[in-house]
């Protein structure tokens, strides 16, 4: 009977042990310390400290916090804190804040005033709205550990030289805030001079900076030259609009891969003429994936109605997300 008792009031004195320790855990989010006590004169871990202020003061999840904390440590809470003070002072979510942390866990060393509010100020006075400034800088946080004068500054003076107004400029980073903290000097303006040397108008050059940043960014230099006169070989006037979207599925893909993409058509049963007069109908058929190829083309040649001809005549319903579609909606949108 005494052994009875003395078991359970063991298991009840650690059960109001483990009760009191995680009551602790959640009446401190200011996490001055780390939540879990040490034993005699253990000092907490860098570390565990740099978990836990992520986990509870950051929001970040506990997978999320450990991948962090290996390349990034907190001593004090003094300036983390007021980093995540000036977030939420300036209307960023929590989702949003951790999601910046995540990406950019050494913002918690920044300088509010210094170096962050800067950046705000400069972007609201060209003419970002308040959501605008949150949603650009929330989905990229390289922009705040960019340099304002040696990048973002000139960046968008770039880009306001060739898109001519603020308001162009603003909408145009909406869609790719990268553009904000790039060496556009050197990386863009290198290719719209070879652009230019090919008689590619400003017009065509402008709707690529507009709408296809990514391939002026990611794409090297040395390709351009070839795949300017690749796509001229295939009849698209350099004055129409649709030029640049030619231009970029080209400069998109490596010779290599463009070529495994027309084998890929052929053994679909298209020939040579089929591919380019598709392509001229819709260049972004030559970016497609081969599981969304596949997919498509196996769609469209099974389902009674259809058939290579119906695809022939209208490439772009290659680029639908077929799931999506039925018989009915393929049928109007080739009225």
């Amino acid at each position: 009977m005494l052994r009875f008792l003395h078991k359970n009031l063991i298991q009840i004195v650690r059960k109001s042990d483990s009760i009191e320790t995680h009551l602790c855990f959640f009446q401190n989010p200011s996490l001055k310390s780390i939540s879990t006590t040490p034993k005699g004169n253990e000092t907490p871990k860098a570390s565990d400290f740099t978990v836990s202020y992520l986990v509870n003061s950051c929001g970040l999840s506990m997978d999320s916090a450990l991948r962090v904390s290996k390349g990034f440590q907190l001593k004090t809470t003094e300036n983390p804190d007021s980093v995540l003070s000036f977030f939420k002072n300036h209307g960023f979510t929590n989702t949003q804040i951790a999601k910046m942390i995540f990406v950019r866990p050494r913002l918690l060393s920044s300088n509010p005033d210094k170096t962050l509010k800067p950046k705000m100020d400069f972007l609201r006075d060209v003419g970002f709205s308040t959501p605008d400034l949150i949603s650009v800088l929330s989905k990229n946080p390289s922009i705040w550990t960019s340099s304002l004068d040696n990048q973002i500054v000139p960046a968008y003076s770039f880009l306001k030289g060739i898109l001519g107004t603020d308001e162009e400029v603003i909408t145009t980073t909406k869609l790719s805030p990268r553009l904000l903290h790039n060496d556009l000097h050197k990386n863009i303006g290198s290719k719209i001079r070879v652009l230019r040397d090919h008689g590619v108008p400003d017009s065509s050059i402008v709707a690529m900076i507009k709408h296809r940043p990514r391939v002026l960014l990611n794409v090297p230099l040395d390709r351009f030259p070839n795949a300017i006169t690749k796509t001229k070989a295939m009849d698209f006037k350099l004055e129409s609009l649709f030029f640049y979207v030619a231009l970029g599925s080209t400069l998109s893909l490596s010779e290599s891969n463009w070529e495994e993409k027309i084998e890929l058509y052929r053994s679909f049963g298209w020939s040579e003429d089929d591919i380019r007069s598709a392509f001229k109908k819709q260049p972004q058929i030559m970016n497609l994936s081969e599981v969304k190829m596949r997919k498509m083309m196996d769609f469209f040649l099974k389902e009674p109605g259809l058939g290579l001809s119906v695809v022939l005549n209208c490439p772009h319903l290659l680029t639908f997300t077929w799931r999506r579609r039925s018989f009915r909606d393929i049928q109007s949108s080739m009225s």
